[in-house]
């Protein structure tokens, strides 16, 4: 028996050694000796559109079809509420074809309102367009809305996904009913 206890007592002596040494041969794992280059992702606002869509699709309705909405976010976060000013382009009228609440004919601001208290979710806002029957035969019109700016309490905040030209403008064609 006392050879066994000996044997046992080298075996986690060698075990110790063994597990010491190959703990003493790891070097720091550095990220950048690796050739990876991480870069912050900058705050911004852009219309939301699913996984990695670069563009939204044209939405299609009619002057009879209620409303439409554009969900604009700020998937980054922020500690602050936001505020992101967009325009109206197009040869859809302002308060003939459509209507948006607040806004003006050259376009308007909405806020991305901030909560602390849900913090796993991303920070969003709904653009709803209310659509106009004119009773005047005049044939398809487009809404084109591009969000232009935007800021909060910390300063300015890029527009568009990452900061780039992507999900900046969002198209709403609108076909007469009359």
């Amino acid at each position: 028996m006392k050879t066994y206890n000996n044997k046992m007592i080298m075996k986690k002596i060698l075990l110790i050694l063994f597990s010491a040494s190959i703990i003493m041969s790891c070097d720091e794992f550095d990220i950048a000796d690796q050739g990876i280059v991480l870069e912050e992702l900058p705050s911004y606002v852009a219309f939301n559109a699913n996984g990695t869509e670069a563009y939204l699709d044209t939405v299609f309705t009619d002057e009879n079809g209620g409303s439409a909405t554009f969900n604009v976010e700020a998937p980054t976060g922020t500690l602050s509420d936001i505020t992101v000013n967009y325009e109206f382009s197009g040869t859809a009228i302002f308060g003939t074809d459509f209507n948006v609440a607040g806004a003006s004919a050259a376009g308007g601001s909405l806020v991305i309102t901030h909560d602390p208290a849900d913090f796993l979710d991303f920070d969003n806002k709904d653009l709803d367009i209310s659509l106009l029957t004119d009773a005047i035969v005049d044939g398809e019109k487009t809404l084109n809305i591009n969000l232009i700016s935007a800021s909060n309490a910390e300063g300015q905040i890029a527009v568009g996904r990452g900061g780039t030209d992507y999900l900046k403008s969002a198209v709403l064609v609108i076909a007469d009913v009359d």
